[in-house]
């Protein structure tokens, strides 16, 4: 019985045995059920890589792996030369007697660098050095170093800084010659060194994504043949340091808030400033200093107690192609700009005491893009002195919205030789227009061909020249003062379709008249009444047709209108009608868009002359008072108004 019973519990135990041969899944089948949890542990403890700690005596990194910097004090610096991917996680409080830097990047493969808010203490040494060709991450943690001290230096290489929070005195936070990103990244820069080092220079390529700087000091140099590019974020520098100092780099702002206190928040050197966006406020004389090319695409600049952005200097090619420049004393000041390109597209201005201002000599190119209103202020005003420079004949300058802040001038146009400019003209005087005809005069840049928006002086000489259809025969001419009164006029010699006067206290209207290819010869301001076949016939082209058209209405003269005066406008024949017949009230008093509402005499006369059918207001509700209404249509509407009984 005993052998049998060992015989039987031997083979109980190999069948055992076989049964732990057979794979998990083999069970699993049966029962569907999960693994004994010793199995995962198993697998777990095979694929869990070995976590080195680095010793606080300092520690030469050789191959990829993870690496770990307790709390601690280390007197010796981690040095990365690894070929393959490093990651070190710092998780304690760090603080470093020993060793410069801390961590120095030489290797090939990529080092990541993971602190969870740890305070790294770097005392008088610098925490970071990176080389070619290491590509380095460093995400989060608080970095401090201070005695003058670089907190960060990238040589070279590859650096990529995220959530991280540096704390530098006296010298720079960040300094690169490096291709390096930052985002969502503080850097604060405290006391004063007295070597105006900002909180990050840059000398290679940089990007700033949604960054904050706090500096007693510059916030941002960026260097000779640099590039810096700066994409949200709020960025102050101290009392008496630029926020920015572009020295010959390139500068491209996306967005941000900058704000200076005694100083500029941009300084650009013979570099090129790109701003897209973004805001910037100085309580300085100069918000933005140029002295390299600009390029203003959008943002917000102001000046309170200054000048808004100030182009001095061969600066290069100088664009304002939109954006807003309010609150400032001076919006764009340009001044010994030499032969730099200064041209304004469409630019915003905003509450500022001069939008623009010129100094000796200077001019700004103006753009038909720019809508909106300019107050111009130049150093050297006297009458005829340039403004805009001159621009092919597009005949756009005319309709530039310019006022003049200099007092005693205007701004007015001028165009001649295929081109046309903006300049100052003398604003004690008044208007020529003119209807089949060329108005000249000089306004102090020798003669000019007036428009509507030049102001002639009083006593100024005025020269007028008929301009009429090719073909069309010269007839006479209707000079018209706006204030009723008669204007003495002198032709030419030898040259009857040419005039001068001189510019009376009030605005003057001159149009050539003429036969042959005229619409309405008769009159010419468009009235719709009708006319006597006799009449018609009297205004047909030709010389004899003239001398006819003369007979006539002199005929009609000598024997209805004796003694009575001939008005040129429609304005002088309303009144006259209206005089003669007693001057009645009109049934409404009507308002015109071309007639002062103060002007009660000749808004009554017009009033009842529409009343009576004698003359007609315009569709768009103005009345044209200066208007030119020829001998035939005062004849015709004094005929039409006797036969009515309304005059003698």
């Amino acid at each position: 019985m005993r052998k049998k019973s060992m015989r039987f519990i031997s083979a109980a135990l190999a069948a055992c045995m076989m049964a732990s041969t057979l794979p998990v899944g083999a069970f699993a089948l049966e029962g569907d059920t999960a693994p004994e949890s010793g199995v995962s542990t198993q697998a777990e403890e095979t694929t869990t890589e070995a976590i080195t700690t680095i010793p606080t005596t300092g520690y030469t990194i050789a191959k990829g792996g993870i690496y770990e910097v307790k709390g601690d004090t280390y007197t010796g610096s981690i040095i990365v030369t690894s070929s393959e991917p490093v990651t070190i996680n710092i998780t304690g409080n760090v603080t470093v007697t020993g060793g410069d830097p801390f961590v120095s990047a030489q290797g090939s493969g990529k080092l990541e660098i993971n602190n969870d808010g740890f305070t790294v203490n770097c005392g008088k040494r610098h925490f970071l050095y990176t080389y070619t060709p290491a590509d380095v991450t460093v995400d989060g943690g608080i970095y401090k170093t201070g005695g003058g001290i670089f907190l960060i230096m990238a040589f070279s290489g590859q650096l990529t800084l995220k959530n991280v929070d540096a704390w530098a005195e006296q010298a720079s936070a960040l300094t690169s010659a490096a291709n390096v990103h930052v985002m969502d990244s503080q850097f604060h820069h405290t006391g004063v060194s007295g070597n105006k080092y900002a909180a990050v220079n840059n000398s290679a390529t940089m990007t700033l994504n949604n960054v904050k700087i706090v500096s007693t000091e510059g916030a941002i140099t960026n260097g000779n043949s640099a590039t810096m590019t700066v994409d949200g974020g709020n960025y102050t520098s101290g009392q008496n340091y630029n926020c920015i100092k572009n020295d010959a780099g390139l500068f491209i702002i996306k967005d941000g808030t900058f704000i200076a206190t005694g100083a500029s928040c941009i300084d650009n050197n013979w570099g090129q400033v790109r701003i897209n966006g973004g805001s910037f406020t100085t309580d300085a004389g100069i918000a933005v200093k140029n002295r390299g090319g600009l390029r203003l695409n959008g943002g917000t600049v102001e000046a309170p107690n200054g000048t808004a952005i100030d182009i001095s200097g061969e600066s290069g090619d100088v664009q304002l192609n939109g954006g807003t420049i309010r609150n400032s004393v001076t919006g764009v000041r340009v001044a010994d700009a030499g032969d730099s390109e200064i041209t304004l597209k469409a630019v915003t201005f905003e509450n500022n005491t001069d939008d623009i201002s010129l100094g000796k000599d200077q001019q700004i190119n103006i753009k038909k893009t720019f809508t909106g209103k300019a107050k111009i202020l130049v150093d050297d005003a006297k009458a005829g002195r340039r403004i805009t420079q001159e621009n092919d004949d597009t005949r756009y300058q005319k309709d530039l919205n310019l006022v003049s802040n200099n007092e005693g001038y205007i701004v007015g146009y001028k165009r001649e030789d295929g081109v046309e400019y903006r300049y100052l003209a003398d604003a004690n005087g008044n208007a020529v227009s003119t209807q089949d005809a060329k108005a000249t005069a000089n306004l102090g840049a020798g003669a000019q061909q007036l428009d509507t928006t030049d102001v002639v002086p009083e006593g100024k000489d005025v020269t007028v020249t008929a301009d009429i259809p090719a073909g069309a025969e010269f007839l006479e001419w209707s000079v018209v003062r706006a204030d009723g009164e008669a204007l003495d006029w002198t032709p030419a010699e030898d040259d009857p379709q040419t005039i001068t006067f001189k510019m009376p206290g009030c605005n003057v209207t001159v149009a050539a008249l003429y036969q042959n290819n005229t619409p309405d010869p008769v009159n010419p301001g468009g009235g719709d009444d009708p006319v006597t076949e006799f009449f018609e016939a009297a205004a047909v082209t030709g010389v004899a047709a003239w001398g006819l058209y003369e007979t006539a209405t002199g005929i009609y003269r000598v024997l209805n209108m004796r003694g009575i005066p001939m008005p040129s406008n429609r304005a002088g024949l309303a009144t006259l009608i209206w005089e003669k017949a007693g001057q009645p009230e009109p049934q409404t008093l009507k308002t015109y868009s071309d007639v002062d509402e103060s002007d009660i005499y000749l808004r009554k006369a017009a009033s009842w002359m529409e009343e009576q059918g004698l003359m007609e207001a315009r569709d768009d509700g103005s009345f044209k008072p200066y208007g030119y209404v020829t001998k035939l249509r005062t004849c015709f509407v004094w005929d039409m108004a006797r036969d009515r009984g309304l005059v003698g």
